[in-house]
């Protein structure tokens, strides 16, 4: 059999495995029901059945208070914030978004160049009343950047929104613009996307990944971006700056974070001209091995030499030795980790190790940690995500125990898109998530950025992929709209942080 004749084979086979699995009964996890395969869900508009037009009631949501620093002592006071979602009495019954006809209501204004700031700022509502949790620790810390002794970290959680440093990476930049530092932070050993993230050149051989979405995957081997690595002997990492944004083509330490109970040999070269050798002892606890680039004479002053790449070798692991992955970061000023993973709707990172995440903390604490998910939990048939935001409720409080002074923020699902036969809508349930996103944070007393409402809301997806900024699946944005969307973050947060008077 031709070549030719195995490929139309194997393309046969695949549609009609798609198909078959589109026949499935319907499958759910709790409450939460999962979308059907549809091959042709793209051209062909969602099929809404059963009765969902009234939403169960949603619980009270109180109103949001922002902190404003005290203006001769370091206490806080709070004050009210102008209600953001519906009132009591229209969530009660509050029916799903209709369809309807005609052109849409509402389209996000072409950007100005450079996204410029606009007066109108969507705010970061702080359900904490002053208390840890809040946005208060973080502005804080922008304040006291380069006396810390360490940069200001951000560890942004998310799915596949941010894959690839998507958004992230521009909300860094921006945060570095104001407050100074360099590099791009955490990178995993191994990843799927490296050659589509075009943050930092990344190379791998020789090494294993494991993360919560995939099987076979041990918990308690995890890391805090949920993931781990095992590596073959003489495998080897690679990290290299690009330019694709400001102040990444450099750094100033690598932090490669490990656990090996038989210890191993690590070979370090730094700006492909050094070389470093070190034994690792064995450790049943996680290991942070820090490196710098040493040296240079510049105006006859020793001043630290910037990194632009640094390789690891692994040889002699001992038993139970696990990789996680490595931070190109600054000594002072700003950086921010993506921590993306592709299908999680969140809720497992109440899975790491209490343990694991404690270490982690010691080794690499966070001034803020921001949450952002949804597109996997979002049903266009769904309106009650309260068992979704319990779970999520769990891995919050999972978080705050291990970083108890940390400010949390809660970004909600973006708009997503589906065709109608009223044209391109906003997919329904996707407003309610919202809702339910904003009650989940004042429950939990942290932040809350309504990234839905910033965007444009109902429809603005699809203005988004109208101007190309993002993709043609309505969902998912390119990396034009991660610089265009993570302005509106950044202008909340420096709102916020002016409004304690820093």
């Amino acid at each position: 059999m031709n070549q030719i004749a195995r490929t139309f084979i194997l393309i046969g086979l695949v549609v009609a495995v798609l198909l078959a699995l589109h026949f499935l009964p319907k499958l759910s996890i709790g409450e939460t029901e999962l979308r059907r395969v549809n091959l042709l869900s793209d051209v062909l508009p969602e099929v809404e059945e059963g009765d969902i037009d009234v939403m169960p009631v949603i619980p009270d949501v109180p109103q949001p208070m922002v902190a404003v620093a005290a203006p001769t002592k370091d206490t806080l006071v709070t004050e009210p914030r102008q209600q953001r979602v519906p009132s009591d009495s229209a969530l009660a019954l509050m029916p799903m978004p209709e369809e309807p006809a005609g052109s849409r209501e509402q389209e996000v204004a072409p950007a100005a160049a450079g996204d410029s700031l606009t007066e109108d700022i969507t705010p970061i509502l702080d359900y904490s009343q002053g208390q840890p949790g809040g946005m208060y620790h973080f502005y804080r810390a922008l304040a006291s950047v380069g006396k810390l002794g360490r940069p200001v970290r951000v560890a942004y959680y998310g799915d596949s929104f941010i894959e690839g440093d998507i958004f992230t990476a521009d909300l860094r930049e921006l945060l570095q613009d104001e407050f100074g530092g360099n590099g791009v932070g955490w990178v995993d050993c191994a990843s799927e996307v490296s050659g589509f993230r075009t943050t930092v050149s990344h190379y791998s051989s020789g090494i294993n990944e494991y993360e919560v979405v995939k099987h076979p995957f041990s918990p308690s081997n995890q890391g805090i971006a949920q993931r781990y690595f095992t590596a073959s002997d003489g495998a080897r990492i690679t990290y290299k700056g690009t330019k694709a944004k400001k102040h990444i083509a450099q750094w100033d330490q690598a932090i490669f974070y490990l656990r090996s109970n038989g210890g191993l040999t690590l070979r370090t070269t730094l700006n492909g001209d050094s070389t470093v050798v070190d034994t690792i002892g064995g450790s049943q606890n996680l290991q942070a091995i820090v490196r710098t680039a040493g040296y240079q004479t510049v105006d006859s002053l020793q001043r630290a030499r910037p990194m632009r790449s640094v390789s690891f070798q692994m040889t002699g692991m001992g038993s139970g030795t696990l990789f996680y992955g490595v931070a190109l970061e600054p000594a002072a000023g700003v950086v921010v980790d993506n921590f993306s993973m592709r299908g999680s709707a969140g809720f497992t990172l109440a899975q790491i190790p209490a343990a694991t995440l404690a270490q982690f903390a010691v080794q690499r604490p966070y001034d803020l940690i921001v949450l952002h998910y949804g597109l996997n939990v979002a049903n266009s048939r769904q309106g009650n995500y309260s068992s979704y935001t319990k779970q999520m409720g769990k891995a919050i409080a999972h978080l705050r125990q291990a970083y108890p002074q940390a400010s949390i923020l809660i970004v909600s699902m973006p708009d997503r898109d589906q065709r109608s036969d009223a044209g391109l809508r906003t997919m329904r349930g996707v407003e309610q998530l919202v809702a339910y996103q904003q009650v989940m944070a004042s429950e939990q007393a942290v932040g809350f950025f309504n990234l839905f409402q910033a965007m444009g809301g109902r429809e603005s997806m699809a203005s988004l992929v109208d101007r190309g900024l993002a993709n043609k699946d309505y969902t998912h944005i390119n990396f034009r709209g991660g610089r265009h969307l993570a302005r509106f973050l950044y202008d909340a947060l420096m709102a916020g942080y002016h409004s304690y008077g820093f």
